[in-house]
């Protein structure tokens, strides 16, 4: 019998999963080894498109390599920025947005940035539709993790609640496991 207890990364996959349909829009706004890039291209498919934002060329190129071995890569784009960026980008409204939180394992730890992050999850959400889920996995057991959840739990406590709607998940429930946040952009009245 497989365990009910589901790793973070699992846990987020599931959640993208109950979010995003064949054909839409989603983003990937840490791309990292090319993980999660790959999980949301299969889910959206040769119709959908995913948008890949990684700072590193490091993680560009792992998540370019990933996706083509799986024969992946045509509905990917894999932008070489910093995702606090994404504002600038021109992206159709999208369904979901991951961020995997923390540092490409082997490379550079101060790459880690709260201000950076909470800039980029704004720039999520506004680039999310109605309705379109924006799924974070923190990790709060090191100094430069702590720095950046406790500024994402600032960014997520200061949004009104008829913007968007949040739901935080530990796992295991310590200091040092990994955090799961969803958060929900609210439909407008026009929607409801």
């Amino acid at each position: 019998m497989s365990s009910l207890i589901l790793r973070a990364t699992e846990l987020s996959h599931l959640l993208l999963a109950l979010s995003v349909c064949e054909g839409d829009t989603v983003i990937d706004a840490t791309a990292g080894r090319g993980r999660d890039t790959c999980f949301l291209s299969a889910l959206v498919g040769v119709s959908g498109q995913v948008w890949a934002f990684d700072i590193q060329e490091e993680a560009c190129r792992a998540t370019k390599a990933a996706l083509e071995c799986q024969n992946l890569a045509e509905q990917v784009r894999i932008i070489c920025d910093d995702h606090a960026h994404m504002a600038a980008y021109d992206i159709p409204p999208a369904a979901a947005v991951v961020f995997n939180l923390g540092w490409l394992p082997g490379s550079n730890h101060r790459i880690v940035s709260g201000e950076k992050t909470v800039l980029a999850l704004q720039a999520a959400l506004d680039k999310l539709k109605e309705g379109g889920a924006l799924v974070v996995v923190a990790y709060p057991g090191h100094p430069e993790g702590a720095a950046e959840y406790t500024a994402v739990l600032g960014w997520l406590t200061s949004l009104p609640q008829r913007k968007a709607k949040s739901l935080q998940i530990n796992l295991p429930a310590n200091k040092q496991a990994p955090v799961v946040l969803l958060i929900e952009k609210q439909l407008s009245e026009q929607e409801k």
